[in-house]
């Protein structure tokens, strides 16, 4: 081998067992072979593309490669690179230069192979192509690995004889263990093959643009592209050249957002475990410590709940830390102002508080404590400390200030999945009975009491209510998904344009290319976000202005003044506990409230003046609109009184009570900031349910299989749509009323006659089927059109005129 560089590698192509595998030549379905021929052509195009180039020079590399024929012709024989291995050092001059031999991580391989001939000293150290186990570098098993390699050698065919060109971007990562830290490196790499070329063997297979768009479509069934353009029709000779490049940091901060979406990332052991080690990798400290700590009110720091999410480094959930412990520690600026505290050398601390003291017994030298704030306030803090004086500085923040948001998002979910928690206790343990039913609970318990004194089964019997009727309506807000999302976009294009100003201010004294690339990211993001507001696009905004925008204000200010005015606009747009724009969406979550408590607060109070006429079960939800429950029937009552005329009358007083919702919202929206609209929906079903109430959840349920079925129409309808077309049932204005049966259209026709009559609805009335649904076939509806006049007949905002009405037309 070569003195001046003797880096040949020999070839990798045994495989001991599947477990253990380097790719051989026989498992890819095409003939690859190595040869140096493309390397005359490289040089000769020199000649006609670089006019500086040596064409003497040129000849001679070319002279010297012919005179080494067995170096031209294809060839599986690695050893002949070996062999003239001082010719191939001179060729490949172009390819490997001198002043980047020593640190390149380059390499020259085979086709489609990871058999390297010809390597940079450094890439040979790191062994990336040499020794272990590939499947487990690449984190791939073998049939994956050879999926991707023959799905690209089909990519080079289709682009060569078919002028198709398709890509699969997807890049192999490589990782391997530093030798002196252990910690993983991971390496990206690039694949040049400007010196491959793919030949046909025997006559080309003729395809059409239809079946190559086919096969493009289902890139996935490499059987089919077997089939259609068989592997031994084709050989790959040449050789490509593998370009490595060091992604450590950008693959382990991609890692670290993954691991934060885990809702367990940082309140289980292992996943906690997990982010340390990922941590330890970005920061190349093998010793580094993480610690995380939620950080709630101070009336509530010396509470367990404060504690429940404690793993720091001496704040743990066990400790007896209490915040007076915290004054004068060097904990004590980090709450109380929010700085980042990098501490060099614990030991160097004049008069250590208990806080050090611990610290250092904790073996904690070298500190850094940082504050996690979530939309203004400090929800927490995240620590990291290793045993070695210096290894964490100032320089370190730098870095840190790329995870801290992820940490905080992921600190702030932990922290609602915990208050989450507590509620479902609260509610489990303390849900309100409805006084209509309350009775039965009462019987239940004392019979509970009495089988207990009795020694006997102590299990709670069974609340089960029969031969009740059902009523359920919704007032739903129209397209809310759809709004909501408009003014997220509305509010971020707004900030990202304030953001633009401050830079185009600054560029004006300070030509910075810098501030070109922020202006294009800012404009990139502007057109992601106006073509489609993707999950996950909001927070990818706002990290990025609060990372990269935000911190230039102050050096901005101070050395030139004249980007005050947009510093100071976008300040004052920024100036809410969100720390962002939120003009659209403060208007759309105020106008959904205002409708919602509208709503909620006149049913609440019509549904109390019906309780008085006859006693029934009522529940409502919330969501976006408003939907709600009545169950009415004798089983019901302690008493066990009913007559079929109260439940007629409970009918006819949701119909005019849906109308009455409408003109009122129809009247609000004129002092909404956003005018939204709602739709209603009234579910009829006259056949009788049973309910159980279910002890696990704290609620009532549909007890029998034929009742399911009721549930899950409830579940359903709000998305129905009219037999034959795309039109929604449910359309602002109008009132669909849902049912399955003739004699309940009957019924209702009844009513609709009747508030026709006193001027609730208008006179048409639409017949209508619907599509149908999974689990729901043939239902029908009628719609009416609510009269939203703002005076009608009777107006009930006396109060309880509706229920006069509603009694004196049962009646009849």
């Amino acid at each position: 081998m070569s003195n001046k560089r003797g880096n040949f590698i020999e070839s990798v192509v045994s495989i001991p067992d599947r477990d253990k595998i380097t790719l051989s030549v026989e498992e890819f379905p095409f003939k690859c072979t190595l040869s140096l021929s493309p390397l005359i052509s490289y040089w000769e195009s020199k000649i006609k593309s670089d006019p500086e180039c040596n064409a003497t020079r040129v000849k001679e590399l070319a002279n010297l490669l012919r005179q080494k024929p067995e170096l031209l012709e294809p060839t599986q024989d690695l050893s002949l690179i070996e062999k003239y291995i001082d010719t191939v050092d001179i060729l490949m001059e172009d390819i490997f230069p001198s002043a980047l031999w020593e640190n390149d991580l380059r390499a020259a391989v085979i086709p489609y192979h990871f058999q390297s001939f010809y390597a940079t000293p450094r890439l040979e150290e790191l062994r990336l192509l040499r020794g272990g186990n590939l499947s487990e570098k690449l984190n791939l098993d073998l049939k994956t690995l050879l999926f991707r390699l023959t799905l690209s050698a089909y990519t080079h065919i289709l682009e060569k004889f078919y002028n198709a060109n398709f890509t699969v971007d997807e890049p192999f990562i490589f990782t391997i263990k530093d030798k002196f830290t252990g910690l993983e490196r991971h390496y990206k790499l690039s694949i040049e093959q400007k010196f491959m070329d793919v030949k046909a063997r025997g006559e080309l297979k003729k395809l059409t643009p239809q079946e190559i768009n086919f096969l493009i479509n289902r890139y996935n069934d490499l059987d089919l592209w077997m089939q259609k353009l068989p592997p031994e029709d084709f050989e790959f000779t040449g050789f490509a050249i593998y370009d490595f490049t060091d992604v450590t940091n950008e693959e382990t901060i991609s890692s670290l957002r993954y691991d934060l979406l885990d809702k367990d990332s940082v309140s289980s052991e292992e996943g906690f475990l997990s982010l340390q080690q990922k941590l330890r990798v970005l920061f190349e400290l093998p010793s580094l410590r993480l610690g995380l700590a939620s950080c709630p009110a101070l009336q509530e720091f010396d509470s367990s709940y404060a504690r429940r999410i404690w793993h720091g480094l001496v704040l743990t959930n066990t400790c007896d830390i209490k915040q007076k412990d915290l004054e004068e520690s060097v904990y004590q600026a980090v709450i109380r102002d929010g700085h980042t505290i990098v501490v060099e050398d614990l030991e160097s601390f004049g008069t250590p508080t208990r806080i050090e003291k611990q610290l250092l017994e904790a073996g904690v030298r070298n500190l850094i404590i940082a504050p996690l704030q979530y939309e203004g306030k400090i929800i927490g803090l995240l620590e990291l400390a290793t045993p070695i004086p210096g290894e964490l500085n100032a320089l370190s923040t730098i870095r840190l200030k790329e995870i801290l948001p992820l940490f905080a998002l992921a600190m702030n979910r932990s922290l609602d999945e915990l208050r989450s928690s507590i509620q479902n206790i609260i509610k489990e343990k303390y849900t309100a009975i409805h006084p209509i039913v309350e009775w039965r609970f009462t019987q239940a318990a004392i019979n509970l009491l009495e089988k207990m004194e009795r020694n006997v089964s102590s299990e709670i019997e069974p609340i089960v209510f029969r031969d009740i009727y059902p009523l359920y309506g919704v007032s739903d807000i129209r397209s809310s998904a759809s709004e909501r999302n408009k003014a997220i976009q509305g509010d971020l294009l707004e900030q990202l344009v304030l953001a633009k100003e401050v830079i185009l201010s600054a560029k004006d004294n300070l030509p910075l290319s810098i501030l070109d690339e922020l202006t294009f990211k800012i404009d990139k993001l502007s057109q992601n976000i106006v073509h489609e507001l993707a999950s996950g696009d909001e927070a990818l905004v706002l990290d990025f202005l609060r990372s990269e925008i935000e911190p230039l204000f102050d050096h901005f200010q101070k050395r030139y003044p004249s980007t005050t005015e947009a510093i100071e606009n976008y300040r004052r747009a920024v100036n809410n506990p969100s720390g962002a724009v939120y003009n659209k969406r403060k208007a759309y979550e105020e106008s959904l409230y205002r409708i919602n408590e509208s709503i909620s607060n006149f049913l609440d109070r019509e549904e109390e003046k019906a309780q008085q006429i006859f006693p029934h079960y009522f529940e409502k939800y919330r969501t976006d609109g408003l939907e709600y429950d009545i169950y009415i029937g004798s089983s019901l009552l302690n008493t066990g009184q009913f007559e079929p005329i109260y439940l007629k009358n409970m009918r006819l007083w949701q119909l005019m009570l849906t109308c009455e919702i409408a003109r009122r919202i129809q009247n609000l929206r004129a002092d909404l900031k956003l005018p939204l609209e709602i739709t209603q929906l009234i579910l009829v079903h006259s056949n009788p349910i049973s309910i159980r109430f279910r002890m696990d959840e704290k609620k009532f349920d549909v007890e029998g299989a034929d009742n399911i079925r009721y549930e899950i129409i409830k579940k359903r309808i709000d998305k129905a749509t009219v037999l034959g077309t795309e039109e929604r049932l449910t359309q602002p204005g109008k009132i669909a009323i849902v049912y399955t049966q003739p004699k309940e259209a009957q019924e209702y026709m009844r009513y609709i006659e009747f508030l026709q009559s006193e001027g609730y609805v208008g006179e048409e009335i639409e017949h209508l089927d619907l599509e149908e649904m999974q689990g729901v076939q043939g239902l029908k509806a009628l719609r009416v059109t609510v009269n939203l006049q703002e005076h009608l007949r009777h107006d009930i905002d006396a109060g309880d005129e509706l229920l006069k009405i509603a009694q004196s037309a049962a009646l009849n």
